[in-house]
């Protein structure tokens, strides 16, 4: 498909996310989750970079195709003007909540259930399922997500971070405190959990899951 929803992760120094949000609503792209993390870089390194601390800013960033990369340009260009030391990497999603997918790039009508996932590649080999869920509702998120055959996954704290215009999210109401939970699964467990997830805790739900997954370009168990 032409169009379709791009993933944009910018990891930069404590304290510069809002700076980063800012910009990036500047040229339309404002669905954003932020969260913290902590680089590993040495002391030495970090000085010769000129970047002062390890900790980071991470935020995950969501936006159309066509928008995003007109924000990619804007971010290349000197006299952009962005205050922030970091990366900025662009993903393709495999698949998305067609409601998600509908609010992010402004198509027509869609469904009150929004029950519905939206392919956008074939997604085949393994994939990383994000599932962004209002706190409070993670046990019974990845209660789901077992029973459709998760083995487990990883829970990262986050809130939401768009800009006050988007608090609703198009007519859906966005609660602050969000939990991120991250599942590594094979193409059809992947369907398979997203479209439980979605069915039950979709985002017209209490539990207001998005629900997305990027390709895995290579999986490898470690011990």
């Amino acid at each position: 498909m032409k169009k379709g929803v791009k993933l944009l992760i910018s990891i930069v120094e404590r304290g510069q996310g809002k700076e980063v949000i800012g910009f990036y609503s500047r040229y339309g792209v404002t669905c954003h989750f932020q969260t913290v993390g902590r680089g590993t870089a040495s002391s030495d390194i970090l000085d010769i970079l000129g970047v002062g601390s390890t900790e980071r800013d991470v935020i995950l960033s969501f936006g159309e195709k066509g928008r995003m990369q007109r924000l990619l340009r804007q971010v290349q260009e000197e006299e952009a003007g962005i205050r922030a030391k970091g990366i900025a990497f662009s993903m393709p999603l495999t698949a998305l909540n067609t409601l998600a997918a509908a609010t992010l790039m402004f198509e027509g009508e869609v469904s009150k259930e929004g029950a519905d996932m939206m392919e956008q590649n074939s997604g085949e080999g393994h994939s990383l399922v994000l599932i962004v869920v209002n706190q409070g509702h993670t046990d019974d998120v990845m209660n789901t997500a077992r029973a459709a055959g998760a083995r487990g996954g990883t829970i990262i704290r986050s809130r939401w971070a768009g800009s006050e215009k988007s608090e609703n999210f198009y007519g859906i109401t966005v609660q602050a405190e969000k939990e991120i939970i991250a599942i590594a699964a094979g193409s059809q467990l992947r369907k398979l959990i997203m479209e439980a997830v979605n069915k039950k805790h979709g985002m017209n739900t209490e539990a207001g899951a998005m629900v997305c997954s990027v390709a895995l370009d290579q999986v490898q168990r470690l011990g």
